[in-house]
């Protein structure tokens, strides 16, 4: 059983109770564990099989939306999901810059109030950078490069001019809420094209480990309700089960491993391994006398 925790740096697998140290795992990430390794991978693509169920028939790119923020002499990118925007809010923007035809010869997709997507035959001569992997937001650091990037910069700042006095953002504003008033390019290219996977079933809500999972073939699950739910109805071999960030915050996480090691503990899964950016960790079967301090610990 593997266990991936999107968007979640190593420090927050450290942060986990109870957890052996960390090993040091290299590049490690969701898309090695499907065999797709490289510092550019087709990020919007694969995304947006798990939104739309189906591979993007060409060049493909998210173009999310973002706020931006003067700090400085730059700009800083604070991304939205803490302050995320409304259904309504969200298509609303989209439809005011969607509907401008800004950008020419693409086709605008929207699958969620934080992921859009642009389509088209030809693949410009680009290269973006994921907004997380901005160093402390710097937006300067992630501006595109290539060949056509002076022209999709141009666009791209025509864009930011459209969601600048938009109605919702006047409103997020008014509420003291950060406006999205503007849009990051990144992740474009081709559906990449996967081998089989080691796993036998993957159980995620995550778009990313979603995607690859429909592209290698292997059998794609919601969450369940559980960890109990889960355990009850888990089938044989190898399973991948991909968590977002947000289960630390929730307790998700800590409910989860505290199943998978009881799991483990009585041999009903034969090994629990956890990974996050750069992180890993193999849980250990535990015997009698440590299974009896955890009770202690855990008794009121």
């Amino acid at each position: 059983m593997t266990v991936f925790f999107c968007d979640l740096p190593p420090a927050g697998l450290r942060a986990l109770p109870g957890l052996p140290p960390p090993a040091p795992d290299g590049p490690a990430n969701v898309c090695a564990l499907f065999g797709l390794h490289g510092p550019a991978a087709p990020l919007a693509a694969i995304t947006y099989t798990h939104d739309f169920g189906t591979p993007p028939p060409g060049w493909c790119a998210r173009l999310d939306p973002v706020c931006l923020l003067p700090a400085g002499a730059t700009l800083r990118l604070l991304p939205l999901e803490r302050s995320p925007l409304g259904e309504a809010d969200a298509r609303a923007l989209f439809e005011r810059v969607s509907s401008a035809g800004v950008i020419p010869q693409v086709t605008w997709r929207y699958a969620a109030p934080l992921r859009w997507y642009l389509l088209g035959d030809d693949a410009p001569d680009l290269t973006t950078c994921p907004p997380g992997a901005l160093p402390a937001g710097d937006v300067a650091a992630g501006q595109p490069r290539g060949r056509d990037a002076p022209r999709w910069q141009a666009w791209l700042n025509e864009l930011q001019m459209l969601l600048f006095d938009a109605p919702v953002n006047q409103a997020r504003e008014a509420r003291d809420l950060p406006p999205a008033n503007a849009l990051w390019l990144w992740g474009g290219g081709r559906t990449p094209a996967l081998g089989s996977a080691p796993f036998n079933a993957v159980w995620t809500d995550q778009p990313l480990v979603g995607g690859l999972a429909r592209l290698a073939g292997c059998r794609l699950h919601a969450l369940p309700s559980s960890p109990q739910a889960w355990l009850a109805a888990a089938p044989a071999g190898h399973g991948l089960l991909a968590l977002g960030a947000e289960a630390l915050e929730t307790g998700t996480a800590a409910a989860w491993l505290g199943a998978l090691q009881a799991a483990l503990d009585a041999g009903r899964l034969e090994s629990v391994t956890l990974l996050a950016a750069g992180a890993r960790v193999d849980l250990r079967r535990r015997g009698l006398l440590a299974r009896l301090r955890a009770r202690l610990r855990r008794a009121p």
